[in-house]
């Protein structure tokens, strides 16, 4: 008998290997181990977001309004 499972689409999540075997989410970029990449494929995350709050230097502010 043939196990079908293996051959069947799966969604998931994709982690990319980085350093020492760690796996960072394309999702959120966090980084885990291969147990902790395997839990964390069940859990909804989100893209994280960057964002400065300094002021531009250099340039003249009535440029920025």
């Amino acid at each position: 008998m043939t196990d079908t499972r293996s051959n069947a689409d799966q969604i998931g999540k994709v982690f990319a290997v980085r350093r020492h075997g760690l796996l960072e989410c394309l999702v959120c970029g966090e980084l885990f181990t291969r147990t902790t990449a395997a839990e964390h494929a069940e859990v909804d995350c989100y893209p994280s977001v960057e964002f400065c709050l300094l002021e531009p230097v250099g340039r003249n502010k009535r440029q920025l309004l």
